[in-house]
């Protein structure tokens, strides 16, 4: 009987401590791995949420909209031309329903429907949903693929997100961008975007990582959401993955962390 005993204890002893050993694991993850994959996540959505603000703001928006005020100088249709979009200190809701306030700046070399066009956006006080954004965004049109789509490049330097904490993300990228639906159209918010390349940065807590596309990334631009794709976030040279879905307008990403665990997590402002 003494041996049957001791035999359960020691089986609940091991099961206890195997138990123990996988939920600091899993909260090691949530701690670090996931601070890191939201950071490099929000970072990506932010920066394409500009361009696309700024695509709205300057192709299709609605007259009677009084906010954000635009200033366009020289307003004769010459190039270059440099386009001020002001949310005022209050801000205002607009495109994807996020709240923005401050200013974003806007130089254009020519229309950016024609190759070697580029466009340049930085940002003064610029804040979406209380997160502050700051950098150089170019985009460059690189003319047409073998396939006739239209091509462009994107970098962001000296990017960074300042949360309404104070804590800082900082982020770097070079993406190169197809047009896939949309280029037979005047107007740009029907536009498909496929983007490859990769990113670096630091998260939150100062953690260096890097971020490489390894399946292209499929984006609407009525969709504030990146809708499909795998991206790979390396820290420490632990690799994680994202996997953005199968095509639905969703903000529900899968990571898949270097010890195989796997979570669903949203695209999100996760300090709101």
């Amino acid at each position: 009987m003494k041996k049957q005993f001791w035999f359960f204890a020691t089986i609940l002893t091991v099961l206890l401590a195997f138990s123990a050993c996988e939920k600091n694991e899993v909260n090691t993850i949530t701690d670090e791995d996931l601070a890191t994959s939201e950071d490099a996540t929000t970072a990506l959505n932010l920066f394409q949420d500009t361009e696309d603000e700024v695509d709205y703001e300057i192709e299709t928006r609605d007259p009677s909209d009084n906010c954000p005020t635009i200033t366009v100088s020289p307003d004769d249709g010459s190039f270059p031309r440099t386009i001020t979009i002001d949310y005022g200190t209050d801000g205002c809701i607009g495109l994807h329903g996020r709240t923005r306030r401050g200013l974003i700046i806007v130089t254009l070399t020519d229309s950016l429907r024609n190759p070697g066009a580029v466009r340049t956006v930085t940002f003064d006080n610029f804040f979406v949903d209380d997160a502050q954004l700051q950098g150089v965004k170019t985009l460059t049109n690189e003319g047409f693929n073998a396939e006739g789509l239209p091509v462009f490049s994107r970098t962001v330097e000296g990017g960074s997100i300042t949360f309404p904490d104070g804590e800082i993300a900082t982020w770097e990228s070079s993406h190169t961008i197809v047009m896939i639906e949309g280029n037979d159209t005047p107007q740009m918010m029907d536009n498909v975007l496929q983007i490859t390349g990769g990113a670096s940065g630091l998260n939150r807590n100062g953690v260096a990582f890097t971020v490489e596309i390894t399946t292209p990334l499929i984006k609407s631009k009525t969709c504030p959401w990146i809708q499909s794709g795998v991206r790979e976030i390396t820290t420490n040279g632990n690799t994680r993955t994202i996997d953005y879905g199968d095509g639905n307008c969703d903000r529900i990403a899968t990571v898949t962390f270097p010890n195989g665990f796997t979570r669903d997590i949203l695209i999100r402002r996760w300090w709101r």
